[in-house]
């Protein structure tokens, strides 16, 4: 969530963001309720003053034997006027939240500028796909797991299943033993805190699995519950970098993908993943990013898959980015 003075001060660098990464935010609403959540409180401020000295002065006239009453009257007045400002303030600050939650992040300057996936642009190529004298089998074509779960649900058998499992201890063995992370087991459940801590709601709450009558949901990567490790502290400089690694399934309700190609592993409902998180410096991210990409293509190529680097666009971000690699 971006800084509500940066956001107040800033606008027409907010609105120039957001209409680049097709985003549509009521920032004239934000600004209207910044500006009378700041009168506010600073009426607020005054009332209580005001009250604090009337108080002091009944406590004088008391002393001499004075009557107060029509001062605790006064008293009373500003203490119902200060009660129903500060009800007024919550109301504005909690829909200043809600706001600043449909707010993207600012994306980075040198991130391309576009519309969709097909305006991002490839960074490099590594080796050429692999080309079959047949006609591979796709794993969407397989009924099995639709019949026992449903659409996008995938089966995996014998030394299909055998590989999967030696992919996900050689991604978590190098990136541990080699690249220097730690490894967590993270839990696939999490809070409804932790889900909004990494800018999956409110923006994708369709594409969430809830559990029903709970403010828990299925993760939709391990990214939510290890980089919600260290939501609410402040760690020490001297710490960092952090890196941490983590493998887990995965799970997406893909609603809002609804007339896109439903093919391919992240259009599954449940698809595995092995996750590599940094917390930096703000003045190393860039560079730990570069790391961080260089760590994931590694791997790639100690498994000789061919792959492409492709820089996202500001249409194709993801909603908490500021700059997005992908491997394809």
């Amino acid at each position: 969530m971006l800084d509500m003075k940066f956001v107040r001060e800033n606008p027409e660098l907010v609105m120039d963001a957001t209409r680049k990464r097709n985003a549509n935010v009521n920032l004239d609403e934000f600004l209207e309720l910044e500006k009378k959540r700041r009168e506010l409180t600073l009426q607020v401020e005054a009332l209580k003053s005001q009250r604090n000295a009337a108080s002091q002065e009944i406590g004088k006239m008391k002393k001499a034997g004075e009557n107060a009453d029509a001062q605790m009257a006064e008293v009373r007045a500003l203490g119902d006027k200060i009660a129903e400002d500060d009800k007024e303030l919550k109301d504005i600050e909690a829909r200043l939240k809600e706001i600043l939650m449909t707010i993207p992040n600012m994306p980075a300057a040198d991130t391309p500028v576009g519309s969709s996936d097909a305006d991002n642009p490839v960074v490099r190529t590594w080796r050429e796909p692999a080309k079959f004298a047949f006609e591979p089998q796709a794993h969407w074509d397989v009924e099995r797991a639709g019949k026992v779960s449903g659409a996008r649900f995938t089966f995996y058998r014998g030394l299909g299943s055998r590989l999967e499992r030696s992919v996900i201890n050689f991604f978590l063995d190098i990136h541990t033993g080699e690249n220097g992370y730690t490894e967590f087991f993270p839990p696939f459940i999490v809070n409804k805190d932790s889900m909004q801590g990494t800018g999956q709601l409110p923006k994708f709450a369709e594409d969430m699995f809830k559990l029903e009558g709970l403010d828990y949901y299925l993760i939709p990567t391990a990214e939510v519950p290890i980089t919600n490790l260290h939501r609410d502290e402040i760690l020490s400089g001297d710490d960092l970098p952090l890196y941490y690694t983590a493998y887990s399934a995965c799970f997406r309700a893909e609603a809002g993908s609804a007339g896109r190609d439903t093919r391919g592993l992240i259009r599954q409902h449940q698809f595995n993943k092995v996750e590599l998180v940094k917390f930096t410096k703000p003045e190393d991210s860039w560079d730990e990013l570069e790391k961080l990409t260089a760590n994931a293509e590694k791997v790639l190529q100690l498994l000789e898959l061919p792959y492409r680097v492709v820089r996202l666009c500001t249409g194709d971000i993801g909603f908490s980015s500021a700059a997005t690699y992908d491997l394809e």
